[in-house]
């Protein structure tokens, strides 16, 4: 007989996993909300970016049974490459837009924002995880199973996107150099990551139903990103109102 107590664990587990997925979908709708938010975008365009994860997601769920998890560790080794790729195209973007506005009030902010709202290697491999994940953790049918994460993906970008501009435009902080600083910021997170992968990789001799996530780091981890943020967005608007 199975015992109760390594039952009611493996479920504690599973939620706390479940759990991580959807904030890991959030956080990086948030990121790709900022990018489309603080840009000069139309709503329609905003819908074009948002579909694209609904699409890429639908694609993933189908694969999950086709690519084994140790490709899928191989992928993400190979990914750190584009990473770093990435994290440089950000931090040169980043002061390049924010450059062109402060200096000829030159909005470039059309194109450099792709650099944050455009799937990258980090977003593709944790789609691909939360397709894998409910796989393993429910009995829904895979091409379910990516529709719901792709719909996530498409509401929560067109949502953080409507709020950031709205948001931005109340504080009359909506410019290319506060996207100039937003991708600046996550240039750094994406140069931190590198360091990161390797060592997620090293640990992956655990089987995945007996990993804990301390959702504590999780949570701090997410309030320090989004204070960061935060702070960007209240040192520009200081300066702009004449603090400088």
């Amino acid at each position: 007989m199975t015992n109760p107590l390594y039952i009611r664990k493996m479920v504690e587990i599973s939620g706390l996993f479940l759990l991580s997925v959807f904030i890991g979908i959030i956080i990086l709708a948030l990121k790709t909300g900022l990018g489309c938010g603080l840009a000069n975008l139309r709503k329609i365009e905003v819908v074009y970016i948002a579909f694209v994860y609904l699409i890429l997601s639908i694609m993933f769920s189908y694969l999950v049974d086709v690519i084994p998890l140790d490709i899928t560790l191989n992928i993400l080794a190979l990914g750190v490459t584009m990473h770093l790729i990435i994290a440089l195209g950000l931090i040169y973007f980043g002061i390049h837009t924010k450059k062109e506005w402060l200096s000829h009030r030159k909005d470039i902010s059309r194109k450099t924002f792709l650099w944050l709202s455009i799937p990258c290697p980090m977003c593709l491999i944790a789609t691909f995880l939360a397709c894998l994940a409910l796989s393993k953790l429910t009995t829904i049918n895979n091409l379910w199973i990516g529709i719901f994460v792709g719909v996530m993906f498409f509401l929560s970008i067109f949502s953080f996107s409507f709020v950031i501009s709205s948001v931005s435009n109340a504080l009359r902080i909506k410019n290319p150099s506060v996207l100039g600083n937003v991708m600046l910021l996550f240039g750094l997170f994406y140069l931190l990551s590198i360091l990161i992968i390797p060592a997620y990789i090293q640990t992956q001799n655990v089987l995945i139903p007996n990993m804990t996530i301390n959702m504590r780091d999780v949570i701090h981890s997410s309030i320090i990103m989004s204070s960061f943020v935060i702070l960007g967005f209240v040192i520009d608007a200081y300066k702009r109102r004449g603090g400088r």
